[in-house]
């Protein structure tokens, strides 16, 4: 992946808002604006860290950026390009879920799991044992099914076909939607680091969905704290845990402290 000026934004995002319509069983529906006007820039080499509760507009807001949904307003630009059609996004951009596993076909095994993002462009790859040493998955792991893998193995491919699909289109981002938080904290350590591997050998911008405040501070540059569809607070990750600003990121702190207290007496 090509190389380019760090001190320009691979993507930048611009007043984006996303409104949905929701149905109701009784009575007229109603819009739910997800995704109100935020301001986003991701750097080459680098992580942001979108950090919040549950319904915050966090998911939406990735899924707006990697081009699977539609903004309902606002402008997602890419290399200085306001990106009109998505399909060109994907080639820079690619999201990696909350489950990876949900994103792999379990009747597939894995050789043709990772073969399946070049087959849809007609393209040829690397060898399979090449793509699966880079994630620290070994090559006899090849015409297993990927159902039979475990939960850190799943994710480990899906991370492999997250690169695969990227290929050698130039400058790239990875979106990674909660994909950490289902895992074991032993497994999601060694996930980070690979995370952080791959990031510095290709120079990749990752754009880090969390509700973990603590957790995303790990991996970030940049934590963007998002509540009702807004960005109420970001700076530095030292700078929000120590002194947070504004009441929801507070919150988030309290909510992680709690959590470690029920496990140190579990």
């Amino acid at each position: 992946m090509d190389q380019i000026n760090n001190m320009l934004p691979l993507l930048s995002v611009r007043g984006l808002t996303k409104t949905y319509w929701r149905r109701r069983w009784i009575g007229s529906g109603a819009e739910v604006q997800a995704v109100r006007g935020v301001d986003l820039d991701l750097f080459a080499g680098k992580t942001i860290a979108v950090v919040g509760a549950s319904g915050g507009g966090k998911s939406t807001l990735a899924r707006c950026v990697a081009g699977l949904d539609q903004p309902t307003s606002g402008h997602v630009v890419l290399f200085g390009k306001t990106i009109v059609n998505p399909a060109v996004a994907r080639r820079h951009i690619q999201l990696i879920f909350q489950d990876p596993g949900a994103s792999l076909n379990p009747r597939f095994s894995v050789a043709k799991a990772l073969q399946e993002p070049l087959a849809i462009r007609r393209e040829r790859g690397p060898c399979i044992a090449e793509r699966l040493q880079q994630v620290g998955l070994p090559g006899s792991l090849a015409d297993q099914g990927t159902g039979q893998l475990s939960g850190g193995q799943k994710a480990r491919l899906a991370l492999a076909r997250a690169l695969v699909a990227l290929g050698e289109a130039g400058p790239a981002i990875l979106i990674l939607d909660e994909s950490l938080a289902s895992l074991d904290l032993s497994v999601q350590a060694q996930m980070i680091n690979l995370l952080v591997d791959v990031q510095e050998k290709y120079g990749l911008a990752y754009m880090l969905i969390a509700h973990d405040l603590r957790l995303a501070a790990h991996m970030a540059d940049e934590v963007a704290v998002m509540f009702e569809g807004q960005i109420v607070e970001r700076g530095a990750p030292h700078a929000l845990i120590t002194a947070p600003k504004h009441l929801h990121t507070a919150r988030l702190l309290a909510a992680r402290s709690a959590l470690d207290e029920i496990r140190c007496d579990a």
